[in-house]
């Protein structure tokens, strides 16, 4: 049977092994047939690549395509737009300009975000995205929009039965009519996971399609829902992805609201069924030593999104901690207005550089763990770590070739630091998913690129008058979104996640 798939050869480059030498990778050909791995080595039997398209991999490093296990297509068209605003300031205007969009821009939204995760070598994204209104024809819209372009995807449409406004702590102080610029409504708890499981059944996971389920957050989510996620994820046997301690004011929140679950968010969580294998914590900046411990005892991870948690002034996430407890790690890149970029090589470097000021000892290097996390550790928290995140015979055929020819490798001494420190993405020229060549010599083969250009430069016209009307009618909220704010920073919790400032 394997005779009759196609087969391609990857001839002549360093592949990355995570297992093998990390600094000085060996050159070897990959033999892909179909969409799978088939082999690997210096010198594949000819019998085995009779027939086989040739990509000429001759001074390309050759490594796993990268997993971004935090991201939203829905604020894909928000980039640029904002700049030295906390989260909760920065919902404000976001969560309007995610809902009720036509399918045309819902499309070219997903589009445009795929197209510059395949350009940075991220050939998975974990879509956690929110559909507003939960419609089967948004579903498939972008489901499609992921198959035309070739990206693979690990999809799972957001759900909440708690209003919007209950993100804020001392929302109760807030004028009803700013309450409700926030929002005040919100589906109720079946009626959302019969959506997802009816979802589920109608497009079952194939190809490059996933599924994962994603509750918005412990703030947004009854006991009800959560545990209907939990039932969900285990019937489907999927990965669970929720928002939790994103900031200072969600800590707060659970100390003072959650008290009858400890003033905890993961036992609140644990309460409802999730605090398993499954579970993955998007964030985690105010998770405390003790919650640490009981996710690694659990197995349950957190994805690290330091771009938009340092943009959206959230703080940093404690990571010497998470890995001196043991925690399963993943990085993300989080939505295109709080990082404005998908880029996992700055989300690698990040992680790296933060983890550096967090301690004064020499400790560790850590390069190669990043690319472990950015691989394999987003593949884990999508429990599809025994097929994705590694170069290996019977893994899928999902890799990214980057030109050594580029500066970042002049000279060359390490590819695991030079990938981690040095790369942007400028190097990659070939990228495959799925076995099938995506992107060749810099250039998408799956879309017209210009053609989408074009439809967004035209769509962007109406999509910014619809956001100035935004900012202009959601004005009056700033001084009472900045009260609260304020009153936030003013309680003690006892932990403490920025950096660099002189007492005063």
């Amino acid at each position: 049977m394997a005779a009759d798939l196609q087969k391609l050869v990857i001839q002549g480059g360093r592949v990355y092994d995570h297992d093998g030498d990390v600094h000085r990778p060996a050159i070897a050909d990959i033999l892909i047939e179909g969409t799978r791995i088939a082999a690997i080595g210096p010198e594949l039997p000819s019998e085995r690549t009779a027939g086989a398209e040739v990509i000429d991999a001759t001074g390309h490093l050759v490594m796993p395509g990268m997993i971004n296990a935090h991201y939203h297509s829905h604020d894909t068209l928000c980039r640029g737009l904002f700049e030295e605003l906390p989260l909760e300031m920065w919902l404000l205007y976001t969560l309007p300009m995610g809902g009720h969009r036509s399918k045309r821009e819902v499309r070219l939204r997903t589009l445009v975000g795929a197209l510059e995760s395949l350009r940075c070598g991220i050939t998975t994204v974990q879509d956690m995205v929110g559909l507003i209104p939960l419609r089967e024809d948004y579903v498939d819209v972008v489901i499609t929009a992921y198959e035309d372009i070739g990206a693979r995807v690990v999809f799972s449409p957001m759900v909440f039965d708690i209003p919007a406004v209950a993100m804020l702590r001392y929302k109760e102080g807030l004028p009803p009519e700013i309450q409700e610029m926030m929002g005040t409504t919100a589906a109720g708890a079946k009626q959302q996971i019969d959506f997802l499981d009816a979802q589920i059944k109608r497009h079952p996971a194939r190809g490059t399609l996933h599924w994962a389920v994603g509750p918005f957050a412990p703030q947004r989510c009854t006991p009800e829902l959560l545990e209907g996620c939990a039932d969900l994820a285990a019937r489907h046997d999927l990965g669970i992805y929720i928002h939790v301690y994103e900031t200072r004011g969600q800590v707060v929140m659970a100390r003072e609201v959650y008290t009858d679950y400890g003033g905890s968010f993961i036992t609140y969580m644990d309460k409802a069924g999730l605090l398993n294998r499954r579970l993955n914590i998007a964030h985690s900046v105010w998770l405390d030593r003790g919650e640490m411990d009981r996710m690694a005892e659990a197995d349950a991870g957190a994805v690290l999104n330091h771009l938009s948690n340092m943009k959206l002034k959230s703080g940093i996430a404690p990571v010497l901690d998470m890995r001196e407890a043991g925690m399963r790690v993943a990085l993300g890149c989080d939505n295109c207005s709080g990082s404005d970029v998908q880029n996992m090589f700055q989300a690698m470097k990040m992680y790296c550089l933060l983890a550096s000021v967090s301690d004064p000892e020499p400790g560790p290097a850590l390069a190669h763990e990043a690319l472990s996390h950015a691989t394999l550790g987003g593949a884990r928290s999508a429990m599809l770590d025994d097929g994705l995140g590694a170069l290996k015979p019977g893994y899928k055929a999902d890799l990214v070739l980057l030109d050594m020819n580029d500066t970042a490798y002049l000279p060359y001494n390490s590819a695991a630091r030079q990938l981690v420190y040095s790369e942007t993405g400028r190097a990659i020229d070939t990228v495959i998913v799925d076995g099938r060549v995506v992107i060749k010599d810099r250039v998408v083969q799956t879309i017209d690129k210009d053609a989408l250009r074009q439809e967004v430069i035209e769509l962007m016209e109406g999509f910014r008058a619809d956001f100035e009307d935004v900012v202009t009618s959601r004005a009056t909220a700033l001084p009472h979104l900045l009260d609260a704010h304020r009153r936030v920073w003013k309680a003690d919790i006892g932990l403490e996640r920025f950096v660099a400032r002189t007492r005063r």
